[in-house]
This record gives C-alpha cells, structure tokens and sequence, in this order.
C-alpha cells in the first residue's frame, strides 16, 4: 500500500522550493549589486595621490586665515581624506592631517593643481629579486634581476641571463631602466631600455667564442600578488652590435619577483 508520509515531496513543493532558492540567490546578488554600486559611486576618500606642484601650503582648517601646517612639494604622496567645496582634506605619509586649498589666493600666480589619484597602491618594499624563464630566439632562456626603485615609478635593475638557441649559446650581463605606469588596482604596464653585453659560445670550441656590446628595449606588465611580490612578464627587443653588422633576437620572459627592502637591510 502506498504510504504518503513516506513519500517524495510532490511537484508543487519541489517547485516551490526551486523558487525559494531562486529568491535567496536573487536576494544575494542584489545585496552584492548594491554594495559594489555604493561603492563605486561614493566620494573617494582615503585614496593614495602626488603632489603635482612644487610648494602648496597645508592649512590646519579649511580657511586661508588658519595656520599652516607645512609645505608639500612635487612628488610627495598624500592620501585624499574628503573634499569641502574648494578645498580637500589630505594626510601626509606621517598621518598629518590638513587641508588644501584649490583656489587662488594672493601672491599665487595661479591656482594650485590639486594632487593625482594613483591607481595603484606604493609598493611597501624598493626593490626585490626576479627570477624569469621564457622564449629567445626560438630557444629557451633563464633570467635573474636585482631591482632598486629610485623613483615612485621609476626603477633601476642588472640582470643575469642564459639563452640557448638553434643558433648559439649567450651569456647576457645588462642594466636596465623600467619605468611603470599604474593601469588599475594592483595592475602595471612597464617600458624598459637598457645596454650590456653578451656573449656567444656558438663555437667557443673552434676558437670563435665572441663578446659584443647590446642594447634592449622592450615592454612588460606586471600583476601585484601582495605588498612584496607579483608576477611579471615582457616583451624585449635585443640588438647586438657583432661584426660585420647588429644582430637582432627577440625573447619574452615570465616570473615571480619578490620584493626587498634593501633600505633596510
């Protein structure tokens, strides 16, 4: 005999809960949507800048008649806290708060240009240690580079490099200058140029080993993993000056850098 307390859950209920389920996932997702929606639409406070002029007063209260505080100078970062009308509240890299005035006042040949929002976060390290591998010249190559930031975007590295192609073997000894261009968050597109030397040991057993001086430029993009390491990857263009003409190569590395702060050490 058939017992209905036994029984599955008839059509309508499992239907009834589909569409209860339904409406929780819709509940979720809108809550998301509006949270994601408020926040992109919500003043930018707390957001890390540079100072483009080279002296603006920080004033105590929003008032060109309060004290100042101290000057800031180009390149100094800054974080943006609020903004009141034509002034905006910035806290310098030693929590000192204060406010900027947008306007011209007397004495000043013009109005101050207010700071530019980064779109990327300073790194918290100077400098760090890469380890690449990658594709030269239709063969393999190995890379290491010590890296040292000199400016906010600005950074200088040696590299160590082995490539093996069809052709020959190379030894690559090369410095390079990088310059990064914050594109979102945690995301940065890199022009570099740099010259060394390599050297081929195509027939180093015959005799006919070679060293030429090099240059290379290329251009890369990197992908902040933390505060201290992120992933990295370039396109280069090699030209070595070997006689009786250049010779060119192409290779495109990818790898891990871990940041240090060699400042402190």
């Amino acid at each position: 005999m058939f017992d209905a307390g036994r029984a599955g859950p008839t059509p309508a209920r499992r239907f009834a809960g589909r569409e209860a389920r339904r409406k929780k996932r819709g509940l979720w997702c809108a809550g998301f949507g509006l949270v994601m929606l408020w926040s992109s639409l919500s003043p930018l406070q707390a957001q890390p800048a540079v100072m483009r002029d080279r002296e603006t007063p920080l004033y105590e209260r929003p008032s060109v008649t309060s004290r100042p505080l101290l000057t800031l100078s180009a390149g100094d970062t800054v974080r943006i806290l609020q903004n009141r009308g034509l002034w905006i509240q910035l806290a310098t890299q030693t929590d000192q708060k204060g406010w900027m005035f947008l306007g011209k006042t007397e004495g000043q040949p013009g109005k101050p240009k207010p700071p530019v929002l980064l779109t990327a976060p300073e790194p918290a390290v100077d400098g760090g240690v890469t380890a690449q591998v990658g594709v030269f010249d239709r063969g393999f190559t190995v890379a290491g580079h010590l890296s040292y930031r000199i400016l906010a975007r600005v950074e200088v590295e040696a590299a160590l490099q082995y490539a093996n192609s069809k052709a020959a073997s190379f030894h690559l000894l090369h410095t390079n200058g990088r310059y990064l261009q914050p594109l979102a968050s945690r995301l940065q597109a890199a022009l570099s140029a740099g010259a060394g030397v390599i050297h081929s040991t195509a027939e180093a057993a015959a005799g006919s080993a070679r060293s030429a001086l090099m240059i290379n430029y290329g251009v890369g993009m990197q992908r902040r993993l933390g505060d201290s390491h992120w992933l990295r990857a370039e396109l280069r263009r090699i030209t070595a000056f070997t006689t009786p003409g250049a010779t060119n190569y192409t290779e495109f590395l990818a790898g891990f850098t871990l940041g240090i702060a060699w400042s402190r050490l």
